[in-house]
């Protein structure tokens, strides 16, 4: 049946057919795209590969049945249908399978009169080609206006690159990927060996300000101030024991025991409150390199501590596990670090984790593994790197690039300050201008890198009940009693499930998991992100959508510049949102309720992006959502433009929770969409029992609720006008604080070289007299460079060469502008001979501009 009907190939070989699905919208990648499908149309050429062929018609079996006729011997002919939504799923369905869907008929007759007919189904004609060419299936979306296609999703990169693009703010450069974060990176606590684990930013430290001080880490005991002789040291840590027969109200642990009820198996719930106390100081290494190096100044390192408690258990199946549970509480006492200082972490726990704790901690060889104090230790300081003997141009940033040069053009010397500047540019050369001879000494350099490290601690923790059985004890009525050591308790075997999954009804656009680990917490994944919004504290980009554009620029070949976009993604749930969901919680466990996210509770998903080919993507989950940067040359920066203005780009981030549950995220990176910032666009400052709303966006915004303590206490539906101002009257006694429940009015954020950051060109082009200037006064040339006119330039024997300059955007530069002149002639009695305008592109042909002179 195969050699019956055909699909014809091109000169190349490829199939002759093009298969396109118009959807509703763009899907993310985790998304099945039937449902979305609005139509299809077909477009193939088919052959019959029979012999002494008169005619033979090829029909397409469909609700409005298409079919095409070929006269003569050669039986080729071409069909073409639009379906519509049902027939395109049914179309896409059957391409899936590789059988069924409509049917291809096919009607021949030979020269001698005899003739068949055949019947094939299409499907099965055209599922062979899918695999065999990417190019007959499109899948393509009218969202925003125009018909733009959707990208294949790929997974993408979730660490950053070893080479960091860098960007000037608040007077330090600092790696893109942080630039565009609404706020300073977190630190997610490294349960890890017991080491420091450096997360260096590679900041390029040109002397932007005064030099920081702060402590140089080198892991050894004592470190060294950057600026000046103190002396640092990072805190040893140690588990405070009880004494023996000591009172539990006073005692550095504890684990207090109450009953909840009973669970849905019948078994009696429990929580437990886990308190234990950690030490620090000075190790006795830092001391004796202290008086070795003469007593000077000696500080903590300032640190920001991070507890978890590691579980020992074997799951169901038999498999040693361990669960960190996070701290509830965490307490400093003192100077974190001095002589004498404390912290005490407090852990909420309950059920069967309650009891895997209690076995743990009380009893020797509970399990192979003892219970585990973990504490990141959170700091930042300074990495000295090996002395640098050259200014690595290649890898300086700064605002503004002062001059782009051609090969020929070098001859020039690059002047000590011009270099500072070009330290300060926000761009990368490459290759590097050469530098020979030039000392870091000479523009005043520092070798070294601002790090943030956090050391991990493991502290081995056993308390046992024989020695202390009155620190184990439960609540009977109103009063505690010990527990000491009870074998009832000793569970050491549990199904590794630590969320379920919890329904909520107050807010949509959500998935909430209850904690089987710690009572009162809740999992809260959001269904949508997208691009947000500097905070309002930003001094230069408040309110601004955290998107930023830069570029890599090779003077050589500007075809290998390539830029990188690179934005912020945040949850689409705002502060109302929020606190709703957290009143509904609340009003049903009738308790206090701890909402985390994702990047709290310690889960990495899995992520893709469906983005154009040749393009490299980065995507990364942070405390805030995610940091998406995307790298691609400049044609791929012109359709990306194009398509965030028309329905942007998306992904998904999907998680898998232990013991199975999923819950995934859709991320859009999409210019009409813009949440954020945290605390919303529109600011509410409180007087009695009335707000004053100010809203900082150049476009209307709705407030349709007010929330406070989990409930709506006000309903306005005020629309607030861009920039502008509205009260609310709340209801006497509302308690502090409110949230907003809003809305922005559509439209779409322009992306252009201001808004994006992308850096100008400072373009300098010299004009040069080539032809005879006898009898003349001189040449006037008069140019135009992108609309802007320069000041005219006159080119005389004495000074035959002159130079102009002009400001550009990268992207222009890249597309090959052209300065547009026109030189005239003016001889020694002012008459006046203009030549024809000429079109100069300066990429190609150079900035070195020949004038002849013109004839009369």
């Amino acid at each position: 049946m195969a050699s019956i009907a055909e699909v014809r190939r091109g000169p190349a070989g490829e199939p002759l057919c093009s298969l396109t699905f118009l959807l509703s919208r763009t899907p993310a990648p985790h998304e099945h795209i039937a449902e979305l499908v609005l139509s299809a149309t077909l477009a193939v050429e088919l052959s019959a590969g029979l012999e002494d062929l008169a005619w033979v018609e090829f029909a397409l079996e469909l609700a409005d049945p298409v079919r095409s006729r070929a006269e003569g011997p050669f039986g080729t002919a071409a069909l073409a249908a639009t379906v519509g939504a049902d027939e395109a799923r049914d179309l896409l369905a059957a391409l899936a399978r590789g059988e069924g869907g409509p049917d291809l008929l096919i009607t021949a007759q030979r020269a001698d009169g005899a003739s068949g007919r055949w019947r094939r189904p299409l499907a099965e004609l055209l599922s062979p080609l899918l695999a065999e060419s990417d190019g007959c299936v499109r899948l393509v979306t009218a969202e925003g206006g125009s018909v733009s296609d959707v990208f294949r999703p790929r997974a993408v990169r979730t660490r950053g690159g070893a080479k960091e693009t860098m960007l000037l703010r608040a007077g330090a450069a600092v790696p893109l990927a942080l630039a565009v974060r609404p706020q300073l990176a977190a630190v997610r606590p490294q349960f890890a060996d017991i080491k420091p684990i450096l997360a260096a930013e590679a900041l390029l430290a040109t002397p932007l300000r005064p030099l920081e001080t702060g402590p140089v880490l080198t892991g050894q005991p004592l470190l060294s101030d950057r600026r000046n002789d103190d002396r640092w040291y990072l805190p040893e840590l140690t588990l405070v024991q009880p004494a023996a027969g000591q009172d539990p109200d006073s005692s550095p642990f504890r684990f207090d025991l109450v009953s909840a009820g009973h669970q849905a198996d019948g078994s009696p719930a429990v929580e437990a409150t886990v308190v234990v106390t950690v030490a620090a100081g000075p190790s006795r290494a830092t001391l004796d390199a202290w008086e070795q190096a003469g007593r000077p100044t000696l500080k903590p390192v300032h640190c920001t501590p991070q507890v978890g408690l590691a579980i020992p258990f074997r799951d169901a199946g038999g498999a040693a596990r361990v669960e960190v549970v996070t701290a509830n509480s965490t307490v400093v006492s003192g100077v974190l670090g001095a002589e004498g200082s404390k912290v005490t972490a407090t852990f909420v726990l309950q059920n069967n984790w309650a009891r895997l704790a209690y076995g743990a901690l009380s009893s020797p060889g509970f399990q192979a593994e003892p219970a585990v104090v973990e504490i990141g230790l959170a700091h930042r300081g300074w990495r000295a790197d090996r002395p640098i003997n050259r200014l690595p141009l290649d890898r300086i940033a700064g605002g503004k690039l002062l001059a782009l040069r051609r090969r020929d053009d070098v001859a020039r010397p690059l002047a000590a300050t011009q270099l500072l500047g070009m330290a300060k540019a926000q761009v990368m050369l490459s290759p590097a201008i050469a530098a020979a001879g030039l000392e870091l000494a000479d523009l005043r350099v520092v070798d070294h890198v601002k790090v943030s490290a956090t050391a991990v601690h493991r502290l081995p923790a056993l308390v046992a009940c024989a020695d202390h059985p009155q620190l184990y004890r439960q609540r009977a009525g109103d009063a505690w009693e010990a527990v000491g050591c009870r074998p009832a308790l000793r569970l050491g075997e549990t199904e590794y499930r630590t969320w379920q999954p919890e329904p909520v009804a107050a807010v949509s656009g959500v998935r909430v998991f209850r904690s089987l680990t710690q009572p009162g917490r809740f999992l809260v994944i959001p269904e949508r992100f997208a691009v947000g919004r500097y905070p309002g504290e930003d001094p230069d980009r408040a309110y601004e959508p955290t998107l930023l554009l830069t570029s890599t620029i090779d003077v050589e070949n500007p075809t290998n510049i390539r830029c990188v976009l690179a934005a912020s993604l945040e949850s689409e749930l705002d502060a109302a949102d929020l606190d709703l969901l957290a009143g509904e919680l609340r009003r049903r466990i009738a308790r206090p309720v701890e909402l985390v996210t994702a990047w709290q509770a310690g889960l990495a998903p899995d992520i893709t992006w469906a983005v154009p080919g040749g393009s490299s993507v980065e995507c990364v989950e942070v405390d805030t959502g995610f940091t998406f940067m995307l790298t691609t040359d400049i044609p791929g920066l012109l359709t990306l433009r194009a398509l965030l203005q028309r329905g942007g780009l998306v992904g998904s981030a999907r998680y898998t929770l232990p013991g199975g549950e999923q819950a995934t995220a859709t991320l859009r990176l999409d210019l009409s969409r813009v949440v954020g910032p945290a605390g919303g666009p529109v600011t509410a400052t409180r007087s009695g029992d009335e707000l004053t709303l100010t809203n900082h966006l150049d476009r209307r915004v709705a407030v349709s609720r007010v929330t406070a303590d989990g409930a709506v206490v006000a309903t306005p539906s005020v629309l607030v006008a861009p920039g502008g101002q509205a009260t609310v009257a709340l209801p006497a006694g509302t308690p502090d604080p409110v949230a907003l429940d809003h809305s922005v009015e559509p439209g779409t954020e322009t992306l252009d070289e201001t808004r994006s950051y992308i850096e100008d060109l400072h373009l300098g082009v010299t004009f040069v007299a080539t032809g005879s200037l006898a009898g003349l006064a001189g040449l006037e040339v008069a140019a135009t460079f992108l609309g802007a006119a320069a000041d005219t330039v006159t080119l005389t024997a004495t000074r035959r060469q002159a130079e102009r300059e002009f400001v550009l955007p990268l992207t222009t530069y890249a597309a090959d502008p052209a300065v547009t002149f026109t030189v005239t002639a003016v001889a020694a009695d002012g008459t006046r001979t203009a030549a024809a305008p000429v079109d100069w592109p300066v990429r190609t042909c150079g900035v070195l501009v020949p004038i002849a002179t013109p004839q009369p």
